[in-house]
């Protein structure tokens, strides 16, 4: 079965981004990629389809996934997140905002197959709550 969620992908460093991108257009899904919350908010007010879910790095400049999440729930209130960070462990400022938000995180580095089994649980999720 081909996967045919769209996927807005907002990560800051190129080479994550490409890896994510390479790893989830090889099994189908529709992207959406940005390199900052701004530039993914462009990107969803002229994307005419659904987003089915917002894939985030959580520390980002200018404006962090938190804010981004907010900011897209405005127009777009039924799209899923899956948080990505490095610092989850480190920080608390980002463990208490993962903590509170309720949302999916995965902890970098990941695997492909953990990156792709996190996505497919969110939009299952999604699918659930829509059934």
């Amino acid at each position: 079965m081909t996967p045919t969620a769209t996927i807005l992908l907002v990560e800051d460093e190129p080479p994550i981004r490409r890896l994510i991108r390479r790893a989830l257009e090889s099994l189908g899904y529709q992207l959406l990629e940005a390199c900052n919350g701004a530039q993914a908010l462009e990107l969803a007010s002229h994307h005419q389809g659904e987003i089915d879910l917002l894939l985030t790095d959580v520390v980002m400049p200018r404006m962090d996934g938190f804010t981004l999440r907010d900011k897209l729930a405005e127009s777009r209130p039924t799209t899923r997140v899956l948080f990505l960070s490095g610092y989850a462990d480190q920080s608390t400022t980002v463990r208490g905002g993962l903590d509170e938000t309720g949302e999916a995180f995965l902890l970098k580095p990941f695997t492909r197959d953990r990156l792709l089994a996190s996505i497919q649980s969110r939009l299952s999720v999604e699918a659930a709550a829509s059934a």
